[in-house]
């Protein structure tokens, strides 16, 4: 049986990568949520996605989302 603190810390894991999985889709849901048209979800989906490590690129993807 596998010892409970190599549980505890696979669990973390888990949870770890869906959280920041959830941040990075996180524009781009919300932009299919606000009915964007398709060039305005591929520029969100875009920034978003490879401007993530930036910060700033997943805010200007953020904004783009909520825009109206």
């Amino acid at each position: 049986m596998p010892d409970i603190k190599i549980i505890i810390l696979l669990a973390k894991y888990i949870i770890a990568t869906a959280l920041i999985i959830a941040v990075i889709m996180y524009p781009a849901w919300l932009a299919r949520q606000t009915d964007k048209n398709k060039q305005n979800m591929i520029i969100v989906r875009l920034g978003s996605w490879l401007f993530l490590l930036t910060g700033v690129g997943w805010f200007v993807a953020l904004f783009f989302a909520i825009r109206k």
